[in-house]
């Protein structure tokens, strides 16, 4: 599925309060989230969180700290950990702007639009003044509507293929309209069913830009080689 682009993730500022050195813990955390944000920016990530979870340690009720954390956690990959993370910072200090903006983001790259339209409707209803979240939060909407539309485009191509079981453009169809979902088992599965039936335009398979997402798929690059005829 094509996706628009999303605002980029950003980080919390560093600690202002603990920075002051009101305590050794808390001057002692916000030591390491300058470090973590340090590193951050250095794109060493792995520290970065190692650094933001000692300081998550020693001020677990700061928004800040879980905030950056978070956004650690999604330089990694770690999808689930930053949503979490986030989720603790906005417990902590449910007005952090830049924790539930950054929280909306990661639903929409799951393709949770809904979730992240509601995080982002919240936001722009507290700040409507709020020029990121706004366009997060067209962009949600937007994606949300392309997805809607794929859907649809997949569920008649299934059952146009349904309609006709014999007929491989018909199948082939139907692995297109998985594809742009995003669905590679079932594109795949689809995709065979067509060669099967005797789909033949084998070249077009590596150029045809609805299964671009298919594209890095090793089933799919090991399909090409096994249905690429013998010379």
């Amino acid at each position: 599925m094509k996706k628009l682009a999303l605002i980029a993730l950003t980080l919390c500022a560093l600690l202002p309060g603990a920075a002051r050195g009101q305590d050794k813990a808390a001057d002692a955390a916000a030591q390491q989230n300058a470090r973590g944000a340090a590193l951050l920016k250095e794109g060493k990530f792995e520290e970065a969180a190692a650094e933001l979870q000692k300081a998550a340690e020693a001020a677990p009720k700061s928004a800040v700290i879980q905030a950056n954390l978070a956004y650690a956690y999604d330089r990694q990959g770690r999808t689930e950990e930053a949503v979490a993370a986030y989720r603790k910072a906005l417990e902590i200090d449910p007005k952090n702007a830049t924790a539930q903006n950054n929280l909306a983001n990661l639903y929409s790259k799951q393709g949770l639009y809904d979730d992240a339209a509601r995080e982002l409707e919240d936001l722009v209803q507290r700040d409507p003044a709020n020029a990121t979240a706004k366009a997060n939060l067209e962009t949600a909407l937007k994606s949300k509507a392309i997805m809607q539309q794929h859907k649809d485009q997949a569920s008649s191509a299934v059952q146009g293929a349904e309609a006709k079981p014999n007929d491989p453009q018909a199948a082939y169809n139907a692995a297109r309209g998985y594809a742009q979902l995003g669905d590679a088992d079932q594109a795949l599965t689809w995709l065979n069913k067509a060669l099967d039936l005797g789909y033949d335009r084998l070249d077009y398979l590596s150029l045809d830009p609805s299964l671009v997402s298919l594209k890095k798929d090793p089933r799919f690059l090991k399909l090409l080689e096994e249905r690429r005829p013998t010379r």
